[in-house]
Order: structure tokens, then C-alpha cells, then sequence
């Protein structure tokens, strides 16, 4: 006798037998039961789910010689023709291959008056409904609307969004769920003792896990792989038969990820790369398995949801410990990004560990977000706080991420503003006398711990004439309106060292040109002010010579 397929050969017969699916089990069981039945029904999900078998399965329920009942005896005549595909009353039709409205008419609406030739119910299993020409459809509907006592139709579709909403309101919908890692797994354990197979659990796991959720695929990638080994298998013999990276490596991957370490990440890569796994099929795998630990890091820890196996939610759980959200978030935007390019690359090996470094670089990042709570916290202290090393959020604690800038803002180095000019030797003494005014100023707002006006000060021309302190800048900007904002504390200034509130000049050195601009355009510069005003993108652009070409407002 010729191999028969493990996915033909263990194709359930009972409801029973079905794996995953018990909320679609339990109500069909009890709708043959009690004989409450409905004319269309409509299975919708991914392939390998069990659509078409639970559509066999309830053909059997119908036509079995012992009566309508959801245990069909799988012996009579009628279960036997059903469970082979050749009833005589039970229609198997490809809609994909018989899509349009002929196909439509000949085989349903044409026979459809005509009574079972032996069993109970004439039955309609249309697969893949989805594929059907509109035409067809309409030449459909109005049969499956008020069909004869003894029809019954059943349609599958693995696109629910393509069924006309029509169709989808004449029918009992059920919607076959992926199929949990957990439960495969056990089921290809159950398969493998019938057939004598020796296979380690995290080979099986393996092997389950190629199956994203289908049971079928999965019992045919057992099958390439027996094909492959024998009755002797291997983890190894299942990464190479099937070209999957174990997910013990991808494990590996994001170790070296969060401990920053790209001399271990390009050694993985080479052993990816030996053992002739696809990098792009690889780079969506590690794009898994960052989703995994954003989900464990969130709360999920749900194998149904996750779709992995139980064993290894421990382990993401200690692997998202080194990983914020924000963290995960960014690694597999760049693995998006990653696997986009190793697409279109000659030289994906490449491609694959430029992003990979990268990824290790992004894990030194702090969001701007923490930055702008982290100065903000220094600059709303006192001196003496600021000064105090054991302050943990001080700049003089090691544990402080923005150490260089906080360590200025604390002790600021006095801005060397230009010497006033000298028209003749003789009034030297005058501009010395405004020079000393205006250092008070700028010791003072040192005291209070005003980085801000000091960074924005840094661009401008400073004079003190009889109470006004003029600032005059290049051109208008962001900064000049720092400095125009801060009368209320210049005022205060002046009180204090001079007896008098000081009054704040902004001025610009070349002519404004006014400039007619829409609303969208007047939000960007306004969103861009904005993130310049942050402390915090002043010293990312500082420290990477950069600028900031677009911001995106936070909802």
C-alpha cells in the first residue's frame, strides 16, 4: 500500500477529533442533537484549521444511517462515501476553480430540486466561497435564501472580506481560530507514537511551531521531515529539513541585543549563515520574537495568543526583563526596515548585519521623553540639590544617562557674550560698568538654575542700557522668543541686583520678511519650536551635530 499522508491519514472523523476548535464543536454537536438546524452555514479562517473536515464531519451528522447525531457511526455507507469525498449527495465544490456563474447553475441551482438519491440531506460544501464571480454570487443568493427542506449549504472561506454581506447575512457564521502551538504539538506527539517516531520534545516543538497556528501544515512539515531523517529525528534534522532558525537561537539574537554585543551577533549571523537558513525568512522570525516579548512585557503571557509553545514563555519573560516597550518597539521597526532591504539587496548577508549592529546601538538610547523628565526634575531644584553628588537624580550620580549636559547645566561655564564696542579708549570705563551688569544677570539666572535662557542667550548680542537689557539675535527664531517669553523673570532679576525690574528687548539684526503660509505649514514650524525648546533635543543635536528635520506630535 502506498504512504498516505499524516494530514489524509489522521484527518479527523468526529468532532471529538477536532483540535482547537471546541466553541465551533460544542455548537454544532448540540444543533444535531436537538435538531436545531440551519440551512447555510459559513466557515471562515486560516487554511489548515479544519474547515472542510468539520464540514465533512457535519454531512456525516446529517446523512448517518443512525439518524441526524453529532457521534456519526463511521460505518454505514453514507459516513464511509462522505469521509472518502464521493457521496453521491454531498457536493464537494472548488469554488476557486468554479467561479463563475455557469459553474454556479449546472451543479447547484440545476440539481438542487431534485431529492437525495439515498440519504437524508442533499449537501453543498462549497470551499474557498470566497473566489465565487459576483454574478455567481447573485445567481446564489436567492437559492441559499428559501432552499428546499432538504438542502443544506456549507461554505469555507481564509477571506471572510471578500463574501458579499449578503451572502453573510443568510448563513451561521462560525470563525475557525489558529490553532495554539500547545496543541499541536500534543497532537504531533500522539502521532508520532502511532507511527513510531522518535523525536525529542523540543525538536516536536519545532516542528509545531512551523505550522503558524495550522495543524495540517504542521503535520505536513512532519512529514518532510521524517521524509528527511527517518524514525531517528533531530533539532538539527528539523532546522535543516525545514530551514528554521531554532527559536534557542533567536533566543541567542536577542540576548546579544540587549547586552549590546555585535562581535556575539555577527558570529550568530555567520552560523545563520552556514547553515543556509533564508536571511530574510530569519529576519521575520526575529521580528516574532521581538512581538513575543512586547507582549510578555505588556502582560500577555497567553500561549493561544502568543502562539508559541508554553515552555518557552519563561523564557521570553526573562529575555523582556533587558528590553523596555519602547526598546522593543524600535527593534522591529529596524527589523522591519532590515528585512525591506535584504530584499532588494545582491547582498543580504550584509544588509542583515549592518541592521543588527545597529540594533545593538539603538539599546544605548533613551527616549526624548526621559531626557526632557530628566532635565526638567534638574532644573526645578535648587543649587544645593544640584550640587549634591548623592542626589540619584543629580549629574554627579554615574547612574545618570545625560551626564555630560546635566553636569553643565548644574555648574554652568559663563557664557562669553561679546565685549561691547569701543567707539574711543576714553568710555571703556562705561562699557566695563554695563559688562559687569550684565555678567550679575547671567550669574544670576546660573543661581537659579535657568539653563534654558542661558542656551538661548548663547546666540544673541547682549547690551545693558538704563534698565533694559537688549538681545539681539541674527535672525528671528525659536530662541529670541525664549528670551521674549521671560519677562516676568528678568523682571525679578532687576529687583533683586538693581533695586529695579530690568525690561527685555528682543530685537533681530536683519529685516523680517513676511511670509504667507498655510495652516499645515504653520503647525510644522510650530511643532519644530516646540522640540527645539526641549532641552533635551537641544543636547541630542549637540552631541551628534545633527537637527531635527520632521517632529511628529505625540496624541
Amino acid at each position: 500500500m502506498s504512504y498516505q499522508a499524516l494530514a489524509r491519514k489522521y484527518r479527523p472523523q468526529t468532532f471529538s477529533d477536532l483540535t482547537g476548535q471546541e466553541h465551533i464543536t460544542r455548537t454544532l454537536s448540540h444543533a444535531l442533537d436537538r435538531q436545531k438546524l440551519h440551512h447555510a452555514y459559513l466557515f471562515s479562517g486560516i487554511r489548515g484549521t479544519g474547515k472542510t473536515t468539520t464540514a465533512r464531519i457535519l454531512a456525516k451528522g446529517l446523512n448517518c444511517r443512525q439518524g441526524i447525531t453529532s457521534q456519526p457511526c463511521l460505518q454505514c455507507p453514507s459516513c464511509l462515501e462522505i469521509a472518502a469525498g464521493n457521496s453521491i449527495d454531498v457536493l464537494e465544490i472548488d469554488a476557486a476553480s468554479n467561479t463563475g456563474v455557469e459553474n454556479v447553475r449546472d451543479v447547484i441551482i440545476n440539481n438542487i430540486a431534485m431529492s437525495p438519491a439515498r440519504d437524508r440531506h442533499k449537501v453543498f460544501v462549497i470551499d474557498e466561497v470566497h473566489m465565487l464571480s459576483t454574478s455567481a454570487f447573485n445567481a446564489l443568493l436567492k437559492t441559499l435564501e428559501e432552499p428546499p427542506p432538504h438542502v443544506v449549504f456549507i461554505m469555507a472561506t481564509t477571506e471572510l472580506h471578500k463574501v458579499p454581506d449578503t451572502i453573510l447575512s443568510r448563513c451561521q457564521q462560525f470563525e475557525f481560530r489558529q490553532i495554539p502551538t500547545e496543541q499541536i504539538f500534543q497532537r504531533l506527539r500522539e502521532i508520532a507514537g502511532i507511527e513510531g517516531i522518535n523525536i525529542d520534545d523540543p525538536a516536536l516543538r519545532e516542528v509545531s511551531r512551523a505550522g503558524a497556528g495550522s495543524l495540517r501544515d504542521a503535520q505536513s512539515a512532519f512529514d518532510q521531515v521524517i521524509a528527511f531523517s527517518g524514525a531517528e529525528i533531530t533539532g538539527d534534522d528539523v532546522a535543516a529539513a525545514l530551514g528554521m532558525v531554532p527559536a534557542a537561537t533567536l533566543g541567542l539574537f536577542a540576548e546579544a541585543i540587549a547586552n549590546q554585543e555585535s562581535p556575539k551577533m555577527l558570529a550568530l549571523v555567520e552560523d545563520v549563515y552556514s547553515r543556509g537558513y533564508d536571511l530574510r525568512n530569519f529576519t521575520r522570525e526575529l521580528m516574532a520574537y521581538m512581538r513575543h516579548m512586547l507582549f510578555v512585557k505588556s502582560g500577555i503571557d497567553s500561549s493561544e495568543v502568543l502562539g508559541v509553545a508554553d515552555i518557552e514563555i519563561d523564557k521570553l519573560k526573562q529575555l523582556a526583563e533587558h528590553f523596555s516597550e519602547e526598546d522593543l518597539i524600535r527593534c522591529f521597526h529596524l527589523l522591519a526596515n532590515t528585512e525591506k532591504e535584504i530584499k532588494d539587496s545582491p547582498h543580504p548577508r550584509f544588509q542583515l548585519e549592518i541592521g543588527l549592529v545597529k540594533l545593538a546601538h539603538h539599546m544605548r538610547l533613551r527616549s526624548l521623553d526621559e531626557l526632557i523628565e530628566r532635565l526638567i526634575a534638574l532644573e526645578s531644584r535648587g543649587p544645593g540639590m544640584a550640587n549634591n553628588p548623592g542626589n540619584p537624580g543629580n549629574p554627579g550620580n554615574p547612574a545618570n544617562q545625560v551626564k555630560p549636559r546635566e553636569i553643565e547645566e548644574a555648574n554652568p561655564i559663563p557664557i562669553a557674550m561679546p565685549e561691547p564696542k569701543r567707539e574711543a579708549e576714553q568710555t571703556s570705563a562705561e562699557p566695563a560698568s554695563h559688562g559687569n551688569e550684565i555678567t550679575a544677570i547671567l550669574n544670576e539666572l546660573q543661581r537659579l538654575n535657568r539653563p534654558l535662557v542661558q542656551t538661548a542667550l548663547e546666540d544673541a548680542q547682549i547690551e545693558y542700557r538704563n534698565g533694559v537689557l537688549i538681545a539681539t539675535f541674527t535672525q528671528e527664531n525659536v530662541l529670541m522668543r525664549r528670551v521674549a517669553d521671560s519677562t516676568s523673570l528678568f523682571r525679578e532679576i532687576g529687583e533683586k541686583l538693581f533695586g529695579q525690574p530690568i525690561r527685555i528687548e528682543v530685537r533681530t539684526s536683519g529685516q523680517a520678511v513676511e511670509q504667507v503660509i498655510d495652516d499645515a505649514e504653520m503647525k510644522r514650524r510650530q511643532l519644530h519650536e516646540r522640540a527645539m525648546k526641549n532641552p533635551a533635543a537641544r543636547l541630542l543635536i549637540e552631541q551628534t551635530k545633527g537637527e531635527i528635520v520632521w517632529v511628529k506630535e505625540k496624541l
